[in-house]
């Protein structure tokens, strides 16, 4: 186990590996505190749970259209300066926030702040390609996976404190502050491969179908994306509805937050044990081997915690968790098949359809569970999941 967790670490050995991994340590921190912040703010300006709920419409909605757009000059004009450049738009936003505005006007600036993510985290999972060691990707992606889930569970709990303790504009000042110390670790890049620009990229429109065709011309980044998005938007379901859950269970409202931790540590657990192999095949099958069997405990587990033992559905919510960690194997194929000229907007597209997959399947779910109950949906959810990993375990190699 502990040769396990060196190799997790083992991509910090890369100084240009440290620098990145730190801009996205520091921006995804700030990055939930300061959603959680606005969220407080247009909530006490406005009373309303309709405008609360636009702060995160209006973090989604970057992704389904105009951020592919945007995300295409990552690969014409070079990663790291797409980066930099969304940071310091980010930081200014964040700034003019923290200034008291109409909440209209408040939830435009949030949706400009969102335009920036896209082509941020486009940029940023290209850039991982070019200046890591192919023999350390998977490992690198696996840390940067473990990160994020990270900054999610510590990003609330500094935001919540940071609220508490100065008010939700000084949180909204600290976001904007991490925006600036990510552009400066990225500033260090600037020499490094990941800074190179691409003068033959589309870019626009064009540049977004030249992204869809790289899918549609390759079978394995096609079956790597739809075993991603599937499991993913199926399991995206335990987070939006722990709440109700949490009240089917009988749990107090206190431990809420501390259920939808659970979800991101059974995530790390299973990121940081990701299969490994160099055959892009073999690791797929790998992946979906381990997913199959995980979904159909955490469907097991679902159903034994609504219908017998409440308390097992705090290890539902693990196992589920560790379901979703399957965007690592998925990851890890395409990130080595997708040409370098092109990949940054290949994985913007990728990025609107996970959003978009999982904006219908919270609808879908959120309506059938006020019929049937959220226990039983995300029973459902897991084994829609083991669906999606049993078709990939079926189809021929390619």
């Amino acid at each position: 186990m502990r040769d396990r967790y060196r190799d997790l670490f083992a991509p910090l050995v890369q100084r240009e590996c440290r620098f990145l991994f730190g801009a996205q340590l520091i921006s995804g921190l700030g990055d939930w505190a300061g959603r959680l912040a606005l969220a407080v703010v247009v909530f006490d300006r406005s009373g309303s749970p309709l405008w609360t709920a636009a702060v995160t419409v209006a973090a989604l909605l970057p992704w389904l259209g105009p951020g592919q757009l945007l995300s295409t000059f990552a690969d014409r004009f070079g990663r790291v300066r797409i980066m930099i450049a969304a940071d310091g738009v980010r930081a200014v936003l964040f700034l003019l926030m923290a200034v008291p505005l109409p909440t209209p006007v408040l939830l435009a600036v949030a949706f400009l702040a969102g335009l920036c993510v896209p082509p941020f985290v486009s940029a940023r999972g290209a850039a991982l390609v070019d200046i890591v060691e192919p023999e350390r990707y998977g490992k690198a992606l696996a840390l940067f996976g473990v990160a994020s889930q990270t900054e999610i569970v510590a990003g609330y709990a500094l935001g919540g404190a940071v609220i508490a303790l100065l008010g939700a504009r000084a949180a909204l000042l600290a976001n904007a502050t991490t925006f600036v110390i990510s552009a400066i670790l990225l500033a260090a890049l600037r020499r490094s491969a990941a800074s190179s620009r691409h003068a033959g990229a589309a870019i626009g429109l064009r540049g977004v179908r030249a992204g869809v065709q790289v899918w549609r011309r390759d079978p394995i980044c096609r079956r790597a994306l739809v075993l991603f998005v599937g499991v993913n938007a199926a399991m995206v379901l335990p987070e939006a509805l722990v709440v109700p859950y949490a009240d089917e269970l009988g749990a107090p409202p206190s431990t809420v937050g501390l259920l939808a931790g659970t979800i991101a540590l059974g995530a790390v657990i299973a990121i940081s044990m990701s299969p490994t192999d160099d055959d892009p095949v073999q690791l797929l099958r790998l992946a979906a081997r381990r997913g199959f069997v995980l979904s159909l405990a955490t469907a097991a587990l679902f159903v034994l915690s609504v219908e017998w033992l409440p308390a097992v559905g705090v290890f539902a919510l693990l196992a589920s968790g560790s379901v979703d960690a399957i965007s690592v194997p998925t990851n890890q194929v395409v990130g080595a098949r997708i040409p370098r000229d092109g990949r940054a907007a290949a994985m913007s597209v990728a990025g609107g359809v996970q959003y978009g997959s999982q904006t219908i399947a919270i609808a879908i779910g959120g309506a059938v569970a006020i019929v049937a109950g959220s226990g039983l949906v995300l029973a459902i959810a897991a084994l829609v999941a083991a669906a999606i990993t049993a078709w990939s375990l079926s189809v021929a190699p390619t």
